[in-house]
């Protein structure tokens, strides 16, 4: 199943629920962009490359330069707009708050990886690509330009504030937590992507703090981020395609599996790291794979995008106090053995030891 957002080209989601559902598998849409698309407009330096499987060729992009081919360092400029919510009830989420603790974490600043001392995206990246990769590879964010916060009032049928204690299928919110409808926050989002008049040059990230989206179903629990790609052309006729995120910053131990209170989910740069990889890896989201499942996030079903945080929502690690997510590496998908990863893995914590499972 498709899903388009006004004046979005596809989104990805960042996704927690109880169990697959119809809901749950029809969240990965295509691109309008094509499965192997000449950006010959504006739009972030990327680079486009293949693999073989059973057959059949499949074309990918990724951000940067070619890791197979080049040693080059990619600094990609980028903005934070802090989303402040105002619920019917009162009660003010407001992301203004938490900026300079995201701008400390390991997605803006270095930090120890198995793969170097370097950002969390760019870490991911050189452990990926690890066997070819060529000395002085970098994929790396700019420091940000923080734009000024934006106050969304949010009517009383189209989000809600629970008090902790709420539990969403097997996950349980151990903090307050804002919930805003999925399909009316989509809208204001292009609104907002649109309204910036940035350069499709740079990454525009939309940051919340503890609100996340709900798609009005029993089993959901809630969306914690996306990322997305739209087509446009300038006032000179010139194209250009705008890559963007939003994505949740959440408090301390704020979700937790209702069998493990101590495994939170989506605490602080969790879902902010898991959509930052898969931009890096899906920046035009049309990169198209052999089906793949994860016993890990059955809720993606059967799935054939390459969403390197998909099939290990749930799985994080600790960094200088931070909690990102581990990756799963193109080798995964595209069942390559051995891996290109870091020590033949085929994520970053070593996660998974085998390819994909087909489905």
């Amino acid at each position: 199943m498709k899903r388009k957002l006004a004046g979005i080209a596809a989104v990805a989601l960042f996704a927690l629920m109880a169990a697959a559902t119809p809901a749950g598998a029809a969240v990965k849409p295509f691109t309008t962009l094509g499965s192997a698309p000449n950006h010959s407009g504006t739009t972030i330096p990327y680079f486009s490359s293949s693999f073989t499987f059973g057959g059949v060729t499949y074309p990918y992009q990724m951000v940067g330069t070619s890791p197979f081919t080049s040693g080059a360092t990619t600094r990609i400029p980028n903005e934070i707009v802090p989303l402040r919510f105002v619920f019917a009830d009162g009660s003010v989420f407001d992301a203004g708050t938490i900026v300079g603790q995201a701008v400390r974490s390991p997605i803006w600043q270095r930090a120890h990886f198995l793969s170097g001392f370097t950002q969390y995206g760019d870490a991911i990246q050189r452990a990926e690509f690890w066997r070819p990769l060529h000395p002085g590879y970098h994929v790396l964010l700019s420091r940000p330009t923080v734009m000024p916060t934006l106050t969304i009032d949010v009517p009383s049928n189209q989000g809600t504030v629970i008090p902790a204690g709420t539990t969403f299928g097997n996950h349980v919110a151990l903090k307050r937590l804002g919930l805003v409808n999925y399909s009316w926050f989509a809208g204001r989002y292009g609104r907002i992507i649109n309204g910036l008049h940035v350069s499709a040059r740079t990454l525009p990230i939309l940051l919340t703090h503890d609100v996340m989206l709900d798609f009005k179903t029993p089993l959901a629990c809630c969306v914690g981020g996306f990322h997305s790609a739209s087509s446009s052309r300038n006032g000179n006729g010139d194209r250009q395609v705008q890559t963007a995120m939003f994505a949740d910053y959440g408090s301390e131990n704020v979700l937790a599996h209702v069998d493990n209170p101590n495994a939170s989910f989506a605490e602080d740069i969790n879902a902010l790291s898991h959509e930052l990889s898969e931009w890096m890896n899906d920046p035009f989201i049309d990169n198209v794979v052999p089906v793949w499942q994860s016993p890990l996030a059955p809720q993606y079903g059967c799935s054939n995008v390459l969403e390197t945080g998909d099939p290990l929502v749930g799985v994080s690690f600790t960094v200088n106090g931070y909690h990102p997510q581990d990756e799963a590496f193109l080798s995964w998908f595209a069942h390559q053995t051995p891996s290109i990863g870091m020590d033949g893995r085929y994520t970053y914590l070593g996660t998974f030891t085998s390819p994909s499972p087909l489905c």
